[in-house]
């Protein structure tokens, strides 16, 4: 039986890129976020040479409260919109996200509940991270920001278009 916490990683984790034998394949980025109040939205991008593929998750209600209330066998899942679209190579958000500001983003575990939570896993060039961090606007960590601002503009524009 998963636990409750088992269940809710699981779940966020879905949208991180991997291969049939559950690795993670080419690069990548993935950016989770867990708001203070409100559902999370996880962010993916395989940064194919040719076409960057995105994957944008946006869970309608938050997980975690989703899950408590299912249980553990983890049936039923929580309820999101989904878009993916491939990005062109050369869009200018991309140039903020190489792996020397990727490198940059530091671990800010020092955090609660309660407080906005970005959790990232990458693979770029050859390096790779796992890193998290409460409040990123708050610190003068620009890695942070430069990475989740481009994300958000790779999905904005295509959030607007299917609306």
């Amino acid at each position: 039986m998963i636990s409750a916490v088992d269940q809710y990683l699981k779940t966020l984790l879905t949208f991180v890129p991997r291969n049939a034998a559950n690795r993670f394949t080419k690069d990548y980025i993935a950016l989770i976020h867990v708001p203070a109040v409100g559902p999370e939205k996880v962010y993916s991008l395989v940064l194919d040479e040719n076409q960057p593929l995105l994957t944008v998750a946006a869970y309608k209600s938050a997980v975690w409260e989703v899950v408590e209330t299912l249980g553990s066998d983890g049936a039923s899942k929580p309820e999101l919109d989904a878009l993916q679209a491939q990005v062109d190579r050369k869009h200018p958000a991309l140039d903020y996200l190489d792996s020397r500001t990727l490198s940059s983003c530091e671990n800010y575990s020092d955090g609660r509940a309660g407080l906005d939570y970005y959790l990232m896993l990458w693979q770029r060039d050859g390096e790779s991270g796992v890193v998290e961090c409460y409040e990123p606007y708050s610190r003068e960590d620009y890695s942070w920001s430069n990475v989740i601002g481009a994300m958000q503009v790779l999905s904005s524009q295509f959030e607007y278009a299917i609306k």
